[in-house]
């Protein structure tokens, strides 16, 4: 299996105290993410159109790659966590090295289960009998009924008869097995010959443009591009580049080759909103940059939203591209490769960037002195999301940016950035308090050293009147003292998420509840020193909070 990319990691079940009877599987996989709040962020990303919107809204995925074909006689996906609910979206195929084979076509499973205390017995299985060797497992830490952590998925497999094989066979293998196993004759398309009138079709006679192009407004891109293979007439009108406005093609990455990349460059002339995350999966790189960079030339004058999040790697020419958009509100690069973009190009045309708003570089290799130079030419910025950015190591030249050049800034979010492993950022903890406009701040697990963090917090709640959301993951050294400020004086407080903040006791608990008027959820899984007595007395007097204490975290 591959190894898994940034936060997402791999690991036998059996390892993990928390599924001791676990032990007999040894097939189950574990994925561990970090906690995160997903409902309420200012920064999540909203559907581009209703008519291309994800039902799940798929953020992120991994793929499980076997060595050998095997036959997967079902999948399970069992929380970890109690009261939590998963659901995901699975994908099966067979691939050999760059080529991918589909075997028949792609799955696409939903998976809602509920926890259960019967083990390996417990939670939802789903039936797939196709030979496959990769696993491709979606899903969306935004979702409301996703709130756990720690999902273990279990697929049980058995080889086909005697399959499990060296890799180098197992084409000429796949292709035998699946003779065998689908062997069922091709059932040809029946032409339709369409209902007629007076010998002329019925669509053609009875149904003006104004109709159809209203009809047409209504239709999601897979059934827009039916439409244009009935007629010509239906071509000519389905072509138009009013339908390509508001574009999402995240759902449709299964479907992007050249082919149908080129068709839809046509098409794309006027965007105001693109989504095209995911979308190289089955394209070579320079011929998925070129063909951004080409969409972007069109519609540099329209586009408003664009969000290209783990497509590999940005080319100087989509950079390029990027920058001679001057109305650009909102940027999402997402998990990208910034080491193909010449340093001079990444500090220069900047002045076309000036009403960004948002702006996403999670998990992107991207440098402070870049960073840098586009927070200096985005003064309407107002949300700023840096998660688990490797290359950001000094806080101080960022937040020092921000906190001069964008004025606006209501949501910061740095989770797992800027920790003290290398540089001391503790000091500078305390410029926080300078943006007076905050709404939501994430700093976790990048707690500062003491007494800053305190210090942190007091010039927050001292300033930050509007806060409304704090997730302080990971912040062990701080107590109930420090955390004390934020709880007396941040009154529109909704959220506040202290998981693992070990020296937190029952009395910050009690404070939260009877304090903060506006709190909705208070998450203090793995706070040792909160007494299970305390909980359950703060449940049953203050119903409208929801307080979480996961057990498996």
């Amino acid at each position: 299996m591959e190894k898994l990319k940034n936060r997402f990691k791999i690991r036998p079940i059996y390892s993990v105290p928390d599924f001791p009877e676990y032990a007999i599987w040894n097939r189950t996989i574990e994925m561990c993410e970090i906690v995160e709040w997903p409902e309420g962020k200012l920064h999540a990303q909203k559907p581009y159109s209703y008519r291309h919107a994800d039902p799940l809204g798929a953020e992120h995925f991994i793929n499980l790659h076997f060595l050998g074909p095997i036959r997967t006689a079902n999948f399970k996906m069992h929380p970890s966590w109690e009261e939590a609910n998963v659901v995901v979206r699975i994908w099966v195929t067979w691939m050999d090295y760059e080529k991918w084979i589909i075997s028949r076509k792609w799955h696409l499973l939903y998976v809602a289960s509920h926890h259960s205390n019967e083990g390996p017995s417990g939670g939802n299985y789903m039936e797939c009998s196709e030979l496959i060797n990769t696993l491709r497992i979606e899903f969306n830490r935004s979702f409301p009924s996703y709130t756990l952590a720690t999902a273990a998925i279990r697929t049980r497999m058995r080889p086909p008869f005697h399959l499990f094989c060296p890799f180098d066979n197992s084409v000429l293998l796949y292709d035998e097995l699946q003779t065998l196993i689908y062997n069922v004759p091709a059932v040809p398309a029946r032409r339709d010959p369409g209902v007629k009138s007076n010998g002329k079709n019925f669509t053609e006679t009875y149904l003006p443009p104004e109709i159809l192009y209203g009809i047409f407004e209504r239709l999601d891109l897979h059934s827009l591009t039916r439409c244009a293979q009935v007629n010509k007439r239906w071509n000519s009108i389905a072509s138009d580049s009013h339908f390509y406005r508001d574009v999402d093609l995240k759902m449709y990455w299964h479907k992007m080759n050249v082919n149908t990349l080129g068709k839809l460059k046509k098409r794309l002339l006027k965007v105001r909103k693109l989504d095209m995350s995911w979308c190289n999966e089955l394209l070579i790189e320079h011929v998925f940059n070129n063909s951004i960079a080409s969409i972007l030339e069109k519609s540099k004058d329209t586009l408003t939203h664009l969000c290209l999040n783990q497509t590999h790697c940005v080319s100087n020419s989509v950079w390029h591209g990027i920058l001679k958009c001057p109305n650009l509100e909102e940027l999402r690069l997402r998990r990208i490769n910034f080491h193909y973009v010449d340093d001079c190009l990444m500090s220069c045309c900047l002045n076309g960037i000036t009403k960004l708003k948002i702006l996403d570089v999670s998990m992107s290799c991207i440098k402070e002195y870049h960073l840098i130079e586009v927070l200096k030419n985005a003064p309407n910025l107002e949300h700023l999301v840096m998660d688990e950015c490797s290359e950001l190591k000094n806080l101080e030249p960022i937040l020092t940016t921000v906190r001069d050049n964008t004025l606006k800034l209501k949501s910061w979010s740095s989770l797992l950035t800027f920790r003290n492993n290398q540089v001391d950022n503790s000091q500078m903890y305390e410029e926080f308090g300078q943006l007076i406009h905050l709404e939501q701040l994430n700093l976790g697990l990048c707690e500062p050293l003491p007494p800053y963090g305190g210090n942190c917090l007091k010039n927050i709640a001292r300033n930050c009147e509007k806060l409304k959301r704090l997730e302080l993951i990971h912040w062990r050294q701080l107590t109930d003292e420090e955390l004390l400020p934020i709880i007396t004086k941040c009154t529109l407080l909704f959220h506040l998420n202290l998981t693992n903040t070990s020296e937190i006791s029952s009395l910050t608990l009690s404070m939260a509840c009877e304090n903060l008027p506006n709190l909705r959820e208070i998450c203090i899984s793995n706070c040792r020193k909160i007494s299970e007595e305390m909980i359950e007395y703060c449940k049953e007097k203050y119903q409208n909070i929801k307080i979480v204490r996961r057990k498996g975290y």
